[in-house]
């Protein structure tokens, strides 16, 4: 038998036992809290993501993701840097200025959209290639990775060269009123604009960049998430995966999604029909394989060449194909 002052020490450890496992158990649980996502989505070419936030996805594994449309690349990677955002979507060009300002890190591919941009030239004007637009006005959106397509690849590759045609910079959403007006003899854009334009007789589709160029859309979070948030990374890799599934497997609410999208950003004219077209357009796979790395990694260079960035970004701590790697394996 245990005597009095015996039995008290015992219940104490006990007691004082389950208080410290209490605690650590609350410690942990604090530890691991997932934090808030603020992520900028493109408004059109960020669609997977769109479709990611509006079926409440992420909130399956606990996340909460504040999806907010944006106009363009560019200005998710600006809000990014300034701290507003803390993930976004954005095509090479920008993602590849922010990589190198502020770390921002490559952790996926949101979708390969090269079939969804292009050139398109007035219907009419006797434009039937990219060779006849030497000496016309080409509307573009400076800076964008659909522009660069056009200035280092598609133009040089029919023999045109700067100076042989008159780029004229505009926003996106004002380029086919443009092409309409005759202000300009050709753009190079993307959908919904180039549907839009085709099925309203407005234009006519020289080349879609699908043939020559990926036209990967990045999958971006911010470093200070990486380093200081692993769990919410892991549970946002995995929840992105689980995304990619429902897009794959429901092209009908995709296609909802979609052209609500349209009708809300004003695009009335976008049909459901459309966006179904639109949507087999866009090739949806997660991977940032060697091949995307290296293909980024190349129109870095040419722009270090033409002095657009100073120097190169830190690739292996910009890119992380291994945390969709984790992701997937855990």
């Amino acid at each position: 038998m245990f005597d009095h002052e015996t039995s008290r020490r015992t219940a104490l450890k006990i007691v004082g036992g389950t208080s410290l496992a209490a605690l650590s158990s609350r410690f942990g649980h604090a530890q691991a809290a997932l934090q808030p996502i603020q992520m900028g989505i493109q408004i059109f070419t960020g669609a997977v993501a769109t479709v990611w936030v509006n079926n409440k996805i992420p909130e399956k594994r606990g996340l909460s993701v504040e999806g907010k449309q944006m106009a363009d690349g560019r200005s998710v990677r600006d809000a990014m840097i300034s701290g507003q955002l803390n993930a976004g979507t954005m095509n090479i060009t920008p993602f590849i200025v922010g990589a190198g300002a502020a770390s921002l890190t490559m952790v996926g591919v949101v979708s390969l959209g090269g079939d969804t941009v292009g050139v398109m030239a007035k219907k009419g004007a006797g434009i039937n290639s990219i060779a006849d637009l030497k000496g016309k006005k080409i509307s573009v959106s400076t800076g964008s990775t659909t522009a660069n397509i056009f200035i280092q690849t598609v133009a040089p590759a029919a023999g045109l060269k700067p100076g042989d045609y008159q780029l004229i910079n505009m926003r996106p959403a004002d380029q086919v009123a443009a092409l309409a007006a005759g202000s300009v003899d050709a753009l190079t854009s993307f959908e919904p604009y180039l549907t839009v334009a085709e099925k309203e007789g407005i234009g006519t589709m020289l080349m879609r960049f699908g043939q020559i160029d990926p036209n990967p859309t990045c999958l971006v979070l911010s470093p200070t998430l990486i380093e200081k948030s692993p769990e919410t990374v892991q549970a946002f890799m995995k929840s992105w995966l689980e995304g990619v599934d429902f897009w794959k497997n429901n092209p009908s609410r995709v296609a909802e999604v979609l052209h609500e999208q349209y009708n809300a950003a004003g695009y009335s004219n976008v049909t459901r029909e459309m966006a179904e077209s639109i949507v087999k357009q866009i090739k949806v796979e997660p991977e940032l394989t060697p091949a995307i790395a290296d293909h980024i990694k190349a129109e870095a260079e040419r722009m270090k060449a033409a002095n657009l960035i100073k120097q190169l970004p830190d690739w292996p701590k910009v890119m992380r194909p291994d945390l969709l790697q984790k992701a997937r394996s855990a």
